[in-house]
């Protein structure tokens, strides 16, 4: 790294990911777009950045085949911004949602894949939605968003 840079810090990725039942958020949609599906090319998936107001979920990773899930819960700080994915179940509840609106997710259940119980059990993510945001100025852009 360069000198120039020695006084800045990495900038970690805020990214939600449903690790274990009861994992949660609550925040503010903030802006709701199209990526790439890296699993299925040619799809794409939505992704929806919220404005934190609370939550904590359980991280984890892919280690040698093997899911390992974070024993200690991340806690989604007040003002931060975060993203999450989205899958049809979720974006069936999420499309009544609209900028500005306070919603939250909890991760209620795991359901076994009937069909091939040799894929990961489905998540049963509950969207919950809430009024607008009285805090929520849709001129202030996300990169640089004040809280």
């Amino acid at each position: 790294m360069t000198n120039e840079l020695n006084d800045l810090e990495e900038v970690k990725s805020q990214w939600l990911k449903f690790g274990k039942v009861g994992d949660w958020l609550r925040g503010t949609l903030i802006d709701v777009r199209d990526m790439d599906n890296q699993m299925k090319p040619g799809e794409k998936i939505k992704i929806y950045e919220f404005l934190a107001h609370d939550g904590s979920f359980h991280f984890f990773k892919k280690v040698n085949g093997q899911i390992v899930i974070d024993e200690e819960p991340t806690i989604l700080e007040k003002g931060s911004i975060w993203a999450v994915s989205g899958k049809p179940g979720i974006d069936s509840q999420m499309r009544s949602i609209k900028r500005g609106q306070i919603f939250g997710m909890l991760f209620s259940a795991e359901k076994p894949n009937v069909k091939n119980p040799s894929y990961n059990s489905t998540k049963i993510i509950k969207v919950l939605v809430g009024g607008v945001d009285p805090k929520f100025r849709p001129e202030v852009e996300v990169i640089g968003a004040e809280n």
